[in-house]
């Protein structure tokens, strides 16, 4: 019996295992390989299966509830602080500034006198005309006189009776001599009492724009220099344009509160006396008129924020500033409404809150409105409500 090497049949099982799970390995890796190309290839169909199984379903789109506005509602609005009363002075008569009792930020009392002119002129002038109205007074006496010789001579039968009317109409033409010598007196005085220049109002001076000895010329038209401006500040007032969405609930009587740039922290109290009662067709906008007390916090001609206190009867309602749509139509909005079919409606817009936006007219506080409406979404369009994205 032949005698076999144990080294040799040991190993021979050994390499007949090897070779026999090579196969299997090599399948493996086939699979693998087949796998790695596939899966993504039916990842890829099953996406495409399901955005086409999408595109075949509603769109889906968040909405918000309509919520309606406070009744109280404050507008703040930029206005500039004027007097109460402001006036330039200028002078009647042609003169010479003579004296001035007053300068610049001096307070004075309505009627004191603020400077005195000297018109040599016109004083010339009132001498005359008076000179006249005694002469004239003069001829009177002796017209009447003559008319009563005349009505006495012609009853005696001296004179004709022609004779004794000349007489009485030389009389009625001196008698209408004198008034018109009586009233050109009046004019001149009136006139020479202009000289004296005083205050139409209590207030400041604000300008003085003579001195002593200047030459002035009485009128105010283009290029004449007034002598003073005077200006009434212990109350003062603030002219704002209201817009025409609010102009509605403004009314005297409507609590304000004024503040400056320096110190927007303090607010002083006013109250709205007057609007213009018409809209400026250039702005659409309401002249409305504050007036408040000058607490020596505020000067006249500074820049404000008026900040109104305003009571509204119908408070406009309320929408997220993402809902707006601007389309052909004007200002637009996508309203959620049975069976979720989208209604397109044009609205009448109010104030802009920023994240919100008021809305006077088009919706009611029942509606639903679509946020961040696509181009594409149009009138009649069934939509899908997110689930958890319905604002309440």
């Amino acid at each position: 019996m032949t005698e076999q090497t144990p080294g040799v049949d040991a190993a021979a099982p050994a390499a007949a295992a090897r070779g026999g799970r090579w196969p299997w390995v090599f399948a493996a890796l086939l699979l693998v390989l087949l796998g790695l190309g596939v899966a993504p290839r039916l990842e890829r169909s099953r996406a495409l299966d399901r955005r086409e199984a999408e595109a075949r379903l509603p769109p889906l789109v968040a909405t918000a509830r309509v919520t309606r506005s406070e009744p109280k509602a404050e507008l703040t609005l930029p206005g500039t602080v004027l007097p109460s009363q402001r006036a330039s002075l200028h002078a009647r008569i042609n003169g010479f500034v003579g004296r001035i009792h007053v300068d610049l930020g001096d307070r004075v009392r309505a009627g004191q006198l603020l400077a005195e002119l000297e018109a040599p002129e016109l004083q010339a002038e009132c001498h005359r005309a008076r000179a006249r109205l005694d002469e004239t007074e003069r001829n009177l006496e002796l017209a009447r006189a003559s008319a009563r010789r005349g009505q006495i001579l012609a009853g005696e039968g001296n004179v004709s009776h022609e004779v004794a009317e000349e007489a009485r109409a030389r009389a009625n033409s001196a008698e209408a001599s004198l008034k018109s010598a009586k009233a050109e007196v009046e004019r001149l005085d009136a006139l020479y009492a202009y000289r004296r220049v005083v205050a139409p109002f209590d207030g400041v001076i604000v300008r003085r724009n003579v001195d002593r000895g200047a030459l002035v010329t009485a009128g105010s038209g283009n290029g004449m220099t007034s002598l003073f401006e005077l200006a009434q500040t212990h109350t003062l007032k603030v002219y704002v344009d209201v817009p025409q969405s609010l102009a509605h609930d403004i009314r005297p009587g409507l609590e304000a509160r004024i503040s400056t740039l320096d110190a927007p922290a303090r607010a002083l109290p006013g109250r709205v006396v007057r609007t213009a009662g018409v809209l400026d067709p250039g702005t659409r906008t309401l002249l409305t008129e504050v007036q408040l007390a000058n607490t020596e916090a505020l000067f006249a001609g500074s820049f404000v924020r008026v900040r109104l206190l305003i009571e509204r009867e119908a408070p406009p309602m309320l929408i997220p500033a993402s809902a707006l749509a601007v389309r052909r139509e004007g200002p637009t909005v996508l309203v959620v409404g049975e069976a979720n079919a989208v209604q397109q409606r044009v609205v009448v817009l109010g104030r802009d809150l920023g994240a919100h936006v008021e809305v006077m007219d088009g919706l009611s506080a029942e509606d639903r409105v679509v946020l961040s409406p696509p181009d594409t979404l149009g009138d009649g369009r069934v939509v899908r409500v997110a689930e958890g994205r319905a604002a309440r």
